[in-house]
């Protein structure tokens, strides 16, 4: 029978009605109708997530630093610290899945290359202005993370 656009399907006798079937686990409330677009996070978890996130972007940056002077595969090396960065964050959370966490989780992908940017500009050094394109490459990595949610 293959697949009718609704008027073609009204005028068979046929059945338009949306599936009403969602996929378990996904949650039934919609952005707009007065209700938050995800579960509520225990106020533990939410800072959990904040100290991780931190910690794992200065951690992240102090890596990243040395390598944006360097100035060999900083790309790759930016967008594998974005990665398990926000990976960190859902950890810190037990891969729970709120607008929040999705935020730091990406917050904290990019505050990583601006600790690596401060930790390559000591006294007397200087990152190439190529080392900005750090930025884009860790959001990226970080956003592969939080795209699998």
């Amino acid at each position: 029978m293959g697949y009718q656009c609704p008027d073609c399907a009204r005028q068979r006798g046929g059945d338009t009605a949306p599936d009403r079937r969602r996929a378990p686990g996904r949650d039934r409330r919609r952005p707009g109708d007065g209700s938050p677009s995800g579960p509520r996070l225990p106020a533990g978890t939410l800072a959990r997530a904040v100290a991780i996130g931190l910690a794992a972007a200065v951690a992240g940056g102090l890596l990243l630093g040395p390598i944006l002077l360097g100035g060999a595969f900083f790309l790759i090396s930016a967008g594998v610290i974005g990665w398990c960065v926000a990976r960190a964050v859902y950890w810190a959370t037990e891969e729970a899945n709120s607008p929040f966490v999705r935020a730091w989780a990406l917050t904290a992908a990019g505050f990583s290359v601006a600790v690596g940017l401060v930790t390559a500009s000591a006294p007397g050094t200087a990152a190439s202005e190529l080392a900005y394109l750090a930025f884009p490459a860790a959001m990226y990595g970080g956003w592969i993370v939080v795209r699998q949610r």
